[in-house]
């Protein structure tokens, strides 16, 4: 006679733990607590913020700033977006130095590609003339921002000579 409530107790403690362990998803959330998954990253996000590790002064109006999008209409018109079928397409634009020694903006040819997201990391995946791109992302509520430890980016000469200067660097975009 104890042996049924014993296995009616058993039966239900493990229905219970096989119900309950069913629907149990991991949630990732951003350093504010913003929940991220893939339905909520998608979308166009805009470049708001180019921000370098050295101060330019790429417009020579006497004012250096870290954030390059102050000092030149250049990257104007940089967008991501991200479809939530796991596609993306990019349009890049930026300054560079012509030949002539003088700043120059260029657009870069639209990409497209897939992405992939883990935990609170975009990765964008690309062919670029041949070879396969992983680009990381942070993302963190409405933006996704972009880290170079230490890349190349332009400046001027104190005599507003165009440059190229090493030095770390975050893009963000916003949607």
């Amino acid at each position: 006679m104890k042996r049924i409530p014993f296995l009616v107790s058993s039966l239900f403690l493990i229905t219970l733990f096989s119900i309950s362990s069913c629907n149990v998803e991991p949630i990732d959330k951003d350093i504010l607590g913003n929940i991220i998954n893939s339905t909520s990253v998608a979308g166009t996000y805009r470049m708001t913020s180019f921000n370098t590790g050295i101060s330019t002064d790429l417009n020579n109006d006497g004012v250096a700033s870290t954030n390059q999008m102050l000092e030149t209409t250049c990257f104007n018109g940089s967008i991501i977006v991200i479809n939530p079928d796991g596609t993306f397409s990019a349009s890049s634009k930026g300054v560079d130095i012509s030949s002539s020694s003088t700043l120059q903006c260029f657009s870069d040819i639209d990409l497209t590609g897939t992405w992939t997201l883990n935990a609170t990391v975009l990765k964008l995946t690309y062919l670029d003339e041949g070879v396969i791109v992983d680009d990381l992302f942070s993302v963190s509520t409405n933006k996704l921002i972009y880290s170079v430890q230490q890349g190349q980016i332009v400046g001027t000469t104190s005599t507003n000579v165009p440059i190229y200067i090493n030095t770390s660097y975050n893009i963000i975009y916003t949607r």
